[in-house]
C-alpha cells in the first residue's frame, strides 16, 4: 500500500470519527441530559453515554495516529481534541482543517 492511499485511509478514519464524536456528544448533550433532568428519563443517558465515550477515544486515537504520520503540528491535534469538548466542534474543526488538508 502506497504513503498517499494510507494518508487517505487515515484521514478517512479521522473524519468517521470526528462525525461520529460530534453526533454522540450533540445527542448526550442536546436530547440525553434534558430528557433525564426534565422527565427522568435516565435509559437515554445510560446508552449514550458509553457510546459517546466510544466514539471519543476513537476520534482522540484517530488524531493521534494522524499527528504521528508527521504531516501535521503539535497544535493542530491540540485544536482538534480541544474542539471535541465543544457540542459541534469537530463538525467545525473537521470542515476547516481536516477536509482542506485531503
Amino acid at each position: 500500500m502506497s504513503e498517499h492511499q494510507t494518508n487517505r485511509q487515515i484521514s478517512r478514519l479521522l473524519r468517521i470519527a470526528a462525525i461520529a464524536e460530534g453526533t454522540t456528544l450533540l445527542l448526550l448533550v442536546f436530547v440525553g441530559v434534558p430528557l433525564k433532568q426534565g422527565l427522568g428519563y435516565g435509559e437515554v443517558t445510560r446508552f449514550l453515554g458509553p457510546l459517546h465515550g466510544l466514539a471519543f477515544l476513537t476520534y482522540i486515537w484517530a488524531v493521534i495516529n494522524e499527528l504521528s504520520l508527521g504531516d501535521k503540528p503539535r497544535g493542530w491535534a491540540f485544536k482538534a481534541m480541544l474542539f471535541s469538548f465543544v457540542p459541534g466542534g469537530t463538525f467545525w474543526f473537521f470542515r476547516r482543517s481536516i477536509a482542506s488538508a485531503s
